[in-house]
């Protein structure tokens, strides 16, 4: 990819060319099929750690500069702990925009009996439903249901998110051992027969007496 680093593939393929020191265009071949199929690897973990990254919370967690776990969890306790107090102020602010509501619509009740102008009242009225309905309840929603610290940190770790990476991961692992099985067979076939054409050819008698006892 344009973004990725053509040095770091040619140092992972210089390296196994150092290891396996493929001898003919099979095994050249197929070592460049090995340094391929471990880029990708190195591919799928990059990208699992820029999916965590992208997380604003898991910035966060970086930030925190915490090296430990029972780190992690003070500072996780300490949003929690802040992260309630948000959703419990907004439920607060909800319930007195219920109550506000429902006491200008006593009113109102008294007002139509009375045959008095109510316009300004049902306004009113309107006014709350609409910011209890379009502002503060989808934002209570979103808080509860949304991301957060701690749920940022559990799927990093949860069986979820770690199954499909560990799975692909296994896919190109596969791929790598049925690489390796290719070049070790043609290196045993170049030996066999760099072998046989070494056998010199046994004497004529001894190969005719070879020969009829086969025969037989």
């Amino acid at each position: 990819m344009p973004w990725e680093s053509r040095e770091d593939f040619e140092n992972l393929l210089a390296d196994l060319r150092a290891e396996f020191k493929p001898d003919g265009a099979m095994e050249q071949d197929t070592v460049v099929d090995l340094a391929c199929l471990r880029w990708q690897k190195q591919r799928v973990r990059k990208m699992s750690q820029a999916a965590t990254y992208s997380d604003p919370f898991a910035v966060d967690l970086i930030q925190s500069g915490k090296k430990s776990w029972s780190g992690i969890r003070r500072h996780l306790r300490r949003e929690a702990k802040g992260f309630r107090t948000m959703i419990d102020s907004l439920h607060d602010m909800y319930m007195r925009l219920a109550d506000k509501a429902n006491k200008v619509g006593d009113g109102l009740s008294a007002k139509e009996r009375e045959n008095v102008d109510v316009e300004s009242a049902r306004r009113e009225i309107e006014g709350i439903l609409s910011t209890m309905t379009q502002h503060v309840l989808p934002l209570i929603r979103d808080l509860q249901s949304g991301p957060n610290a701690e749920r940022t940190l559990g799927k990093a770790y949860s069986p979820e998110y770690l199954e499909p990476i560990l799975r692909i991961e296994a896919m190109i692992d596969a791929r790598i051992d049925k690489a390796l099985g290719r070049f070790a067979n043609l290196k045993a076939y170049k030996s066999l027969a760099s072998g046989s054409a070494m056998l010199p050819p046994p004497p004529h008698g001894r190969r005719e007496l070879e020969l009829q006892s086969s025969g037989t």
